[in-house]
């Protein structure tokens, strides 16, 4: 089977809980949903229209039921994801400022602690018959070290969104030798800052060219073309809810843009516009738009200029 989009990485449950007016924090969630990056990042990809299947690892109690459930009510493929008994489920506590909508995540992490090479290995078909690999660098650093290299001397591009950044941090020669062999590296203005150990984020994208792409919140998004810094600004929206999941929404549609075939430019813009309709609402994936949404929210909301 062929697949657009592989997601190598783990699923979560997230508990919500919003501050009140005065800044407390209640005693019990708000909203519980399932996420966690790897699967957010899957659902964001399916919802823009890619074929997307996740290698993962769950635990086989109530919460891996949920999880499944809504990977494939949301149209990912599950069958490369292994349920275990006795393993615990990782789930965060997201706080959310009612105020400013920032976020606060506390994670716990089981079953993504239990990745190993041979998930790669045993599933080397898969990731042979996908036209792209996504991953985040949660599972241990060996793992990731081998899938960066499994994917690279099989030319199967890796798009790595370096959430736990120090990992790879290009003050060791093996990490800036691996960085090298990552297709597009997405990362959040703090994650590039740790991982290149500087906080001039041009100089990093110019050593990077159409590679290491920087999301900047509010500020949009920059990355070095080969001749200039392209800056893609945030698209404003009419209402912030939560900003949980939307550089997720970001990724996930970003390389279901590039598997499809869409310049780097313009899935980045279209990107750009998926995450200002998932800050809308709350929960981060609740608001990942549909391909038929976004093309909808791009025509009502663009000059034109997009291509959709």
């Amino acid at each position: 089977m062929m697949y657009d989009i592989c997601v190598f990485g783990g699923c979560s449950l997230d508990l919500f809980y919003y501050k009140d007016e005065n800044g407390n924090v209640p005693s019990s969630p708000s909203l519980i949903v399932p996420g966690g990056k790897g699967a957010n990042q899957a659902v964001a990809a399916s919802r823009a229209g890619a074929k997307v299947t996740m290698i993962s690892r769950i635990g086989k109690d109530d919460i891996g039921d949920k999880i499944i459930e809504n990977l494939v009510y949301n149209g990912v493929l599950t069958n490369n994801v292994e349920v275990v008994e006795e393993l615990r489920n990782d789930y965060a506590k997201i706080v959310i400022d009612e105020k400013n909508k920032d976020n606060d995540i506390a994670r716990f992490s089981g079953a993504i602690n239990s990745f190993t090479k041979d998930m790669i290995d045993g599933y080397k078909d898969v990731i042979l018959n996908s036209k792209m690999v996504v991953a985040q660098l949660k599972v241990p650093k060996e793992v990731s070290i081998y899938l960066i290299n499994f994917c690279y001397e099989n030319n199967i591009p890796l798009v790595l969104t370096p959430c736990r950044p120090e990992k790879l941090k290009v003050t060791d020669e093996e990490n800036k030798s691996l960085i090298d062999k990552v297709t597009y590296i997405t990362a959040n203005k703090k994650e590039c800052e740790t991982l290149f150990a500087t906080d001039n984020i041009i100089s990093c994208i110019k050593k990077y060219p159409n590679k290491l792409i920087v999301t900047l919140g509010s500020d949009g998004v920059i990355y070095y073309d080969g001749f200039e810094v392209v800056h893609v600004p945030a698209f404003s929206t009419e209402k912030i809810e939560d900003t949980t999941g939307a550089g997720d929404t970001f990724n996930g549609n970003l390389v279901a843009c590039l598997t499809s075939g869409y310049s780097l430019y313009d899935a980045v813009v279209r990107a750009c516009y998926a995450s200002s309709m998932k800050i809308q609402k709350k929960g981060a994936q609740d608001g990942m738009p549909y391909k038929e949404e976004l093309d909808s929210y791009i025509k009502k909301h663009s000059s034109g200029s997009v291509s959709i």
